[in-house]
């Protein structure tokens, strides 16, 4: 049985590998486009052109900057994989508090080859 759990999963920007990882969050969204006929009776969509991000938070300041980038994998605990063939980074914060970690969290979207 395959094994659900986050632990493990992996976050690659380029060749270094992004630690230490706390979360990431992969999306792949697209907006609705009504199709609809004049003489229509019920609207009706097609799916607008796919927009995929993947955000990822790690402890400390991140080597990550705005313009990097190149190849984005995401290995999952469980075996699987999310690859932007072609990633750049487009927003990077860092963050921290009282007694508690500091953490940099990267957006990456996919960019032209």
């Amino acid at each position: 049985m395959a094994n659900d759990g986050f632990n493990g999963t992996t976050i690659a920007l380029g060749t270094p590998t992004q630690t230490p990882l706390i979360s990431v969050d992969y999306s792949n969204s697209a907006a609705k486009v009504e199709t609809t006929a004049s003489d229509g009776t019920t609207k009706q969509y097609v799916a607008g052109v796919p927009d995929e991000s993947i955000t990822f938070t790690v402890v400390g300041v991140t080597t990550a900057d705005i313009g990097t980038s190149g190849l984005i994998t995401v290995t999952w605990f469980d075996g699987s994989t999310t690859v932007l063939t072609n990633g750049i980074v487009v927003e990077v914060g860092t963050s921290g508090s009282t007694d508690d970690q500091i953490t940099s969290t990267v957006t990456v979207v996919p960019t032209a080859a």
